[in-house]
């Protein structure tokens, strides 16, 4: 805040998410013809603590004097949009059917009610917003502990709660290793994993920022050493897939130190390119359209491969598209054989873009209606 009581806007924090959009859209269609140094900073196991890691640093503890409104506040934004969208993809698989499309699961009770909760994949083109309800849990969670310690009057360090998030993070993940990470199970790994990097994002605003000033070459010359070190004691740099749990052959620690450095390589990266980009529309609308992508990325991909589909099947070009994948296989991106791996950046820009100017869209639609019904309103009273 300013000293007249006004919002500031982090940029920094903006580009962070921007960069988190636009990674893991990438990730979604076999890197969309682009690598942000994925050799060194693998995207699966870091971008998404990244994402959760900023919805910590926003976390005000104003939320504890209304903890109700702001939990409503967050359904709201979170889980209700959710559900409302799930309602939609629901219907559109069922139309799909009649021509042919196979893709998700049948339009049912347990689909469009329970699924979300614990699973989010059910109806496949929005299965990017599993993460919504471990978020919202999260959150939750983190907010009744905030609450209870004041309850019992604790002033306990900031240090040692980070620490309980992450012990909780552990053994949210060691449960998983035991397999615990089957229908309902799952939201309690992914749950304890976001717990941990909600944790993170509110520590790094309250103690560590203030001490992040090495240099950058400093900087990343130790995130550097420390993916070496990754490489000399397991032969590979560590991946994890958080959205199922089902892998963490190294242990349920490691995964939160992969996590960490990631968050640390992108939080520094943003800081840099903030001077240049901080203030950039388009940037900045990626960022303020996050949720919009995170649900609908997977339908700017069908869009470039219905262009393709139509141009097959109308024009005679691209001959060798397979139309049976296109209708059975989500993870089908056709590439023409004149680009076979650079077009992919067209299905990066239809995943962030599409989403993004639908949300724009869609706003400006309901402002439009609301102001209509309040303008009749007031004719009425006149």
């Amino acid at each position: 805040m300013t000293d007249a009581g006004k919002k500031t806007t982090d940029y920094r924090f903006k580009l962070l998410y921007a960069i988190s959009m636009i990674v893991i859209v990438s990730a979604h269609c076999d890197d969309g013809a682009i690598n942000l140094f994925y050799d060194w900073v693998p995207y699966m196991g870091t971008i998404l603590s990244v994402l959760i890691f900023a919805s910590g640093y926003f976390y005000k503890s104003s939320a504890e004097e209304a903890p109700l409104a702001f939990l409503w506040k967050k359904c709201k934004r979170l889980i209700i949009p959710m559900y409302l969208w799930n309602l939609v993809y629901g219907f559109l698989v069922a139309a799909l059917r009649h021509f042919g499309f196979t893709i998700g699961g049948e339009f049912s009770l347990h689909n469009l009610l329970l699924a979300p909760i614990y699973d989010g994949h059910q109806f496949a083109y929005n299965l990017a917003g599993w993460y919504v309800v471990p978020l919202f849990i999260a959150e939750a969670i983190y907010l009744l502990l905030r609450l209870l310690l004041s309850r019992l009057k604790l002033r306990v360090p900031e240090t040692l709660i980070l620490l309980f998030a992450l012990g909780i993070g552990v053994l949210g993940l060691q449960l998983s290793i035991m397999g615990y990470r089957e229908g309902w199970w799952l939201l309690l790994p992914r749950t304890a994993y976001f717990f941990a990097f909600f944790a993170g994002g509110v520590y790094y605003k309250r103690v560590l920022e203030k001490h992040d000033r090495l240099p950058h070459v400093v900087y990343f010359g130790l995130i550097i050493l420390a993916q070496l070190a990754m490489l000399y004691f397991f032969h590979r740099m560590p991946i994890y897939v958080i959205s199922t749990c089902e892998s963490f052959p190294e242990g349920p620690l490691l995964p939160f130190i992969v996590g960490a450095i990631g968050v640390a390589f992108w939080l520094r990266v943003a800081r840099i390119l903030e001077p240049g980009l901080g203030k950039d529309r388009v940037l900045n609308a990626v960022a303020d359209h996050s949720y919009s992508i995170m649900i609908h990325q997977f339908m700017g991909f069908m869009f470039v491969k219905t262009l393709y589909a139509l141009a097959a099947k109308y024009t005679g070009h691209f001959a060798d598209f397979d139309m049976e994948r296109y209708k059975t296989d989500l993870w089908y991106y056709y590439t023409p054989e004149r680009l076979p791996y650079y077009s992919l950046i067209l299905y990066l820009i239809a995943g962030v873009a599409l989403p993004v100017v639908f949300s724009i869209a869609g706003k400006a639609a309901l402002k439009a209606l609301r102001s209509k019904v309040v303008s009749e309103k007031t004719e009425g009273v006149r």
